[in-house]
């Protein structure tokens, strides 16, 4: 594993790759874009479980901090949704350069709306697309995150009542929100809500797991709707259930959640990719 930092014009990014465990010619890589504020913090042990089983199998994987995100420079409040694309471009060119001939793209929970966006805009370069748990809808993840911030307050003796009603009115009035130690932007709130994954639909294979409660259960209606619209303008989905618990979320403060199962499927089914 090698951690380093890639400098850019406003701060460096840090990264870990973990490379590929093979002596083929033209290396399978993937590029990580991880989740959206402290679920990215929630997820970190899952996903550097899963990368390193990858890299042992002869697939590399490289993961980077975001712009304003994890240890990489700048400040949440002023990163954009762009910054955040030039940053996954850093990440496909570098390993593109460490000759990696052949790219993919594992998206978690919003990363997978990025990486949806980012997979048409590479289309002549990515192979395809792992989704962990993905966002459909950017508006329901910007009104859960900005839930956080109600529900603080609801404990809070003394503090003035929130909603995220009256939250949102602040952000479309050019105001910046702290929620749960995230102070959030106006701009990057209006792009995340203006985001769907089922009108960003990639232009190849897309391998897309969800974790559910328990083993049998079905997908949420949400994802198996935007599947079915995938499937009919003939995008290739598998969307495979992996019984486990929600390790991403902000809510587990006290310990770290496992999700073996979610890893064994992703190591499973990526093993097809030849």
């Amino acid at each position: 594993m090698e951690t380093f930092f890639i400098p850019s014009p406003n701060g460096a990014r840090f990264c870990v790759h973990h490379p590929a465990r093979t002596s083929e010619p033209n290396k399978r890589g993937v590029v990580f874009v991880h989740a959206f504020a402290e679920e990215m913090n929630k997820s970190r042990h899952v996903v550097a479980q899963a990368a390193r089983r990858l890299a042992a199998m002869g697939v590399g994987v490289f993961l980077i901090d975001l712009f304003g995100c994890g240890d990489s420079e700048g400040h949440f409040e002023d990163a954009t949704w762009e910054d955040w694309h030039d940053d996954i471009d850093t990440a496909i060119d570098w390993m593109r350069q460490r000759q990696y001939g052949r790219l993919m793209l594992w998206g978690m929970r919003a990363g997978a709306l990025l990486a949806a966006e980012m997979a048409v805009k590479r289309s002549e370069t990515i192979e395809r697309c792992i989704f962990w748990q993905p966002t459909v809808s950017g508006e329901a993840l910007l009104t859960q995150f900005l839930r956080l911030r109600v529900a603080n307050a609801m404990l809070t003796r003394g503090a003035e009542p929130e909603t995220t009603k009256r939250l949102r009115a602040r952000l479309d009035a050019g105001e910046a929100v702290e929620v749960a130690g995230y102070r959030l932007a106006p701009r990057l709130a209006a792009a995340l809500a203006s985001r769907n994954l089922e009108s960003l639909r990639p232009p190849c294979p897309v391998q897309w797991f969800e974790v559910v409660t328990e083993a049998g259960s079905e997908p949420a209606q949400s994802s198996q709707r935007v599947v079915t619209s995938w499937r009919a303008k003939q995008t290739q989905v598998s969307l495979t259930p992996v019984a486990g618990e929600n390790f991403w979320g902000a809510s587990n403060a006290s310990e770290l959640v496992q999700c073996t199962g979610l890893v064994d499927a992703t190591v499973g089914l990526s093993g097809a990719w030849q």
